[in-house]
């Protein structure tokens, strides 16, 4: 009995001291643990915050673009050796094109020949062309113009993308092959006859379209004119929505409505996917090409960090809205300012401090000149852009409304269709503002020629 005594006191004795040596041991974890996440929490934020500043924007704008961390983007690109350094390149290039164009921004003059205030005060509808596209699937859902703003990519309802040159008054090709309507169409590098057409589709398709080499002779029959089918893209499984340009030319980025976007090479290899959990309805490019300008259909605008995947900024745009989809995105030159577009609002942003720097409520364009032309149609914004100077902008409902920027006057209202669509400024002196529409027209606008 007394060995048992024993052996059992010894027993209770080691039970205790394992018991107490588990306690320690899980506070001590539990400590290392919450040092971890929040060595992680600070690292994350201090990497936005770098990304931020090196993109040149002011010091307020860093503390503004922190990181949302309750809103991270989701990615699933491919994880082979080859796509890794396709994305290392990319990033090198990404890096390498912000820090030319911020150093060359800085510097920059106003071009010389710039319209003036009192030319736009004096503008009118200066050209009007009919019938583009085919009548049995009406509506010019897109339209992108060259550098020299002679050349005009549309794109239809009838699934075709056309080009058509303003100064011979002639559709120079008509690119088929999509199995659905047009959603986006591009440039590249400018646009010209001896530049490569980028095109989208709500068939889920992408399609890379490459000159033919008699494009780029001196004295080329214009029926001869045409592009090639190179490349086809599919990398998204639901409607694509948007492309933008890089600003290096060398990358675009593609968005879909369930919310995936991919940017890919002009080879048609694609190097990053990503995701965000709200649908997406547009995509662009900031003008450095470091960061992602996301609109959503629920109401949002979010500007992404590529490298990083993550949110920087969350942008209320419509969600207090009746239609919440945010349709249009566009940068001014300087990339400090933002323009979003929704049925019943335009505003421009200033992402610095993330808060709207102007906005037109659409019953404040009712009320300066806006009028309802057809009963079984609403009015509602569809389309706002600044022009290259960054000195003007421009915003389309019905009609189409001409604003200084950053004092936001307007200086015009010019009478439109009750059925545009999309707008695109002219070139790079702000003389033209050309709408495409859904009766199949293009009007330009601007001031007359003294």
């Amino acid at each position: 009995t007394f060995t048992l005594k024993q052996q059992y006191q010894q027993v209770r004795q080691e039970l205790s001291q394992a018991l107490y040596q588990n306690d320690a041991a899980c506070r001590v974890i539990a400590r290392l643990m919450k040092e971890r996440d929040d060595a992680r929490q600070a690292l994350t934020t201090l990497q936005a915050q770098t990304v931020v500043a090196s993109t040149h924007v002011e010091p307020s704008a860093s503390k503004a673009m922190e990181v949302d961390h309750d809103e991270q983007v989701s990615a699933h690109g491919k994880s082979s050796e080859i796509e890794r350094s396709a994305k290392d390149v990319y990033f090198e290039k990404a890096a390498e094109t912000s820090k030319v164009l911020s150093k060359s921004r800085v510097k920059r003059e106003t071009p010389a020949d710039l319209a003036s205030v009192d030319d736009w005060k004096a503008a009118t509808e200066k050209s009007l062309v009919e019938s583009l596209h085919t009548s049995t699937k009406p509506g010019i859902v897109t339209i992108c113009l060259d550098k020299t703003g002679t050349l005009a990519l549309t794109g239809g309802m009838d699934n075709h993308a056309e080009v058509y040159s303003r100064a011979n008054d002639q559709t120079l090709a008509t690119l088929k092959g999509h199995t659905k309507k047009i959603t986006a169409a591009l440039w590249v590098n400018g646009g010209g006859l001896d530049q490569p057409i980028i095109t989208a589709s709500a068939d889920k398709s992408i399609r890379i379209w490459t000159p033919k080499p008699s494009n780029a002779e001196e004295d080329v029959n214009l029926r001869s004119i045409g592009w090639t089918k190179a490349h086809i893209i599919k990398a998204h499984s639901s409607d694509i929505v948007g492309l933008s340009l890089h600003p290096c030319g060398e990358y675009f980025v593609s968005a879909a409505s369930d919310g995936t976007w991919a940017i890919h090479t002009l080879d048609g290899n694609t190097i990053i996917e990503g995701s965000i959990e709200s649908p997406i309805s547009q995509i662009a490019f900031h003008p450095d090409g470091m960061f992602l300008g996301i609109a959503t259909g629920d109401g949002f605008a979010k500007i992404v960090d590529v490298k990083q995947k993550q949110v920087l900024a969350s942008l209320d745009v419509a969600s207090a809205y009746k239609s919440k989809a945010v349709t249009g995105l566009d940068f001014s030159e300087n990339g400090y300012y933002f323009a979003t577009t929704s049925a019943q609002e335009v505003a421009v942003w200033d992402l610095r401090k993330q808060k709207k720097a102007h906005s037109w409520p659409l019953s404040d364009i009712l009320q300066n000149g806006e009028e309802q032309q057809s009963s079984d149609k609403e009015v509602e914004f569809v389309d706002a852009r600044f022009d290259y100077s960054g000195k003007y902008f421009a915003i389309a409902a019905q009609n189409i409304h001409v604003f200084k920027a950053k004092g936001w006057s307007q200086l015009t209202t010019l009478s439109a269709s009750d059925s545009i669509k999309s707008i695109a400024w002219a070139g790079k002196d702000a003389k033209e503002i050309v709408a495409a529409s859904m009766d199949n027209t293009l009007r330009a606008y601007g001031p007359l020629q003294k």
